[in-house]
């Protein structure tokens, strides 16, 4: 494992801005000169009083720290593990437009694995193999977003992070002693982390390790089987639950908000004043009162590539599940282009080889641990996520335009199809950003559609898109 995380940038005045902080609270004077008070102590001083603060309990000063972080050459099984964290910000290559042929794959440490080189072997020859079958349907003519679907989940990712201080404690806890503590290559990142910020932000230090409540959650459940393998005639998207009638606490929020009177009162029933009031409030820049109202959703089965896509959203409350104990190599998505090119045998044996090839790994000592490198980009998974309506509408925007990856653009659809179905007022104002805004975002980038696309997500409450 050669991969890195390096702190490439901080708050250069990082003790001076988090001491003032801590003193502003309790110390009579003004913002400023408490500020240029803690730029003419030592540092010392000030890490002291930071580490005094922060004993007590109240981490909220380090909020006023960013932090800046580039991984290098590390998987993109630890770049699936961090984008998971919500408060950060994230630039990562993109497998729909990059070729990823060439990029190199992290392996695992084999010296605890039984026939240790024979093991090393046969993994690095099969990493080949599926590189090489990548590069093959890349030159078949097969676009690089569906080739991707048989990259192992050890190939190597480059991304940068960007965080406050708080957060980055919490990720770098979750790495060595948190849900990250079972993978060699993240505990390795995290304590990386936790050295280097020894030297420059000496107070971001690892706390004491948190239950394993995962292992406690097995003890509540009978054991099954696996999940078995998802059928295409079963749903793709299932809305598990909603607020009753968004669109009355919608219009209560939006009375109360602008401040109108007696707006506890106010029982806005009529759909058509409802779609009016929603359509106003959708041109805002804020739309809070959107979030008053959440809808829990389940995506029957997601690729392990499309997951990335949905994990960006950021205001959502979303659930990955495990991923070795959960994913199946006979359970995986076959992009069209595969199969209209003829090569949708040759797709598959791909992911029956790599299962022979990881119980013969597993066979052999391999963890589980270590063998989630060897999971494949295209094996689904499903994922459980409660948006609000603001939200919502962020990920309409993006992910039901044409632009968007297929998988998620279809995975978005249907669930809008549902939404309108159960929510008609609200939903029918729903769509991609051309048909909510009136015009293309995309600039050189546009399709050149919009007509048949407003058509399609015209909604009069009785046909479907």
């Amino acid at each position: 494992m050669s991969g890195t995380v390096t702190i490439i940038n901080y708050n250069a005045n990082a003790h001076d801005i988090v001491s003032a902080a801590g003193r502003l609270s309790t110390t009579a004077g003004s913002a400023d000169e408490l500020y240029q008070r803690a730029c003419d102590n030592d540092s010392e001083k000030n890490i002291n009083l930071i580490n005094k603060i922060l004993s007590s309990g109240h981490q909220s000063v380090l909020e006023h720290i960013y932090v800046n972080l580039s991984f290098d050459n590390v998987s993109v099984f630890v770049e699936q593990f961090m984008i998971e964290f919500r408060l950060a910000s994230f630039t990562v290559k993109s497998r729909r437009y990059v070729d990823f042929g060439k990029m190199g794959y992290v392996s695992p440490d084999f010296s605890s694995v039984n026939e240790t080189t024979k093991a090393e072997a046969l993994y690095q020859q099969h990493m080949e193999y599926l590189f090489g079958e990548y590069n093959a349907f890349i030159e078949a003519g097969i676009p690089k977003e569906d080739a991707r679907f048989v990259l192992p989940y050890s190939f190597r990712s480059n991304f940068y992070c960007t965080v406050n201080a708080r957060e980055l404690v919490k990720i770098m806890n979750e790495m060595v002693g948190g849900r990250g503590k079972a993978y060699p290559e993240i505990v390795a990142l995290g304590e990386s982390l936790l050295s280097q910020c020894e030297t420059c932000l000496p107070y971001l230090k690892k706390v004491k390790p948190e239950p394993d409540v995962g292992e406690m959650m097995r003890t509540h459940f009978p054991v099954r089987e696996k999940n078995r393998k998802t059928e295409n005639g079963e749903p793709l998207v299932t809305l598990l639950n909603g607020t009753p009638e968004p669109e009355k606490i919608i219009c209560r929020a939006a009375a109360l908000n602008y401040g109108i009177h007696g707006w506890e009162n106010t029982e806005i029933t009529d759909p058509g004043k409802q779609k009016a009031i929603l359509a106003d409030l959708l041109k805002g820049g804020r739309k809070r009162e959107l979030e008053q109202v959440n809808f829990t959703i389940f995506f029957h089965r997601m690729s392990l590539a499309g997951v990335t896509h949905l994990v960006r959203h950021r205001i959502q409350s979303i659930i990955v599940p495990e991923y070795i104990s959960t994913c199946r190599y006979d359970s995986y998505v076959l992009p069209e282009s595969i199969v209209n090119a003829g090569l949708k045998e040759r797709y598959q044996e791909v992911f029956i080889r790599t299962e022979e090839t990881a119980a013969l790994l597993e066979a052999m000592g391999l963890s589980a641990q270590d063998r989630v490198y060897l999971l494949l980009s295209g094996m689904t998974i499903p994922v459980m996520t409660t948006m609000n309506a603001n939200e919502l509408c962020t990920f309409f925007r993006l992910r039901t335009c044409v632009r968007a990856q297929w998988e998620i653009k279809e995975c978005a659809d249907e669930l809008l199809r549902i939404l309108r179905e159960e929510y008609p007022v609200l939903f029918s104002l729903y769509g991609p950003s051309c048909f909510m805004l009136g015009k293309c975002p995309e600039g050189k980038m546009t399709c050149g559609r919009i007509k048949e696309i407003l058509e399609k997500y015209s909604f009069d409450g009785e046909k479907e898109m």
